[in-house]
């Protein structure tokens, strides 16, 4: 399954374990360049506290973070708000998990279209 993501909100980056449908996840940023960013920093942690830092990538271009899903593979980033380009790619446990993600895509990038007015 493939994401594409251009920009980010204020609520996004929430810390989380990616749902038990995804098995492998695979990030691949197309920032230019995230040198002067304080938010938006994906944070790979030991626990649900986004302090516990594992390890923290800079989502520049090229940037490429593979990671399996577990009970314990949390992250998030800290707020923020603007553009921030990734492509997601997932494994995921079969097609059904495909076809739900992408119906309810389309009808957020609906609501999201409505809600700008």
């Amino acid at each position: 399954m493939f994401t594409v993501r251009g920009n980010c909100r204020l609520k996004d980056g929430q810390i989380h374990t990616d749902s038990e449908t995804k098995i492998i996840t695979v990030l691949l940023y197309m920032n230019p360049s995230w040198e002067n960013q304080t938010g938006g920093r994906l944070r790979v942690l030991n626990s649900n506290n986004i302090d516990d830092i594992k390890s923290e990538i800079s989502p520049n271009v090229g940037t490429l973070l593979i990671f399996k899903r577990s009970d314990h593979s949390y992250h998030g980033h800290l707020p923020f708000e603007g553009p921030r380009k990734v492509i997601q790619m997932n494994w995921v446990t079969d097609q059904k998990v495909v076809d739900k993600e992408q119906k309810r895509h389309r009808w957020s990038a609906i609501f999201k279209i409505f809600s700008s007015y």
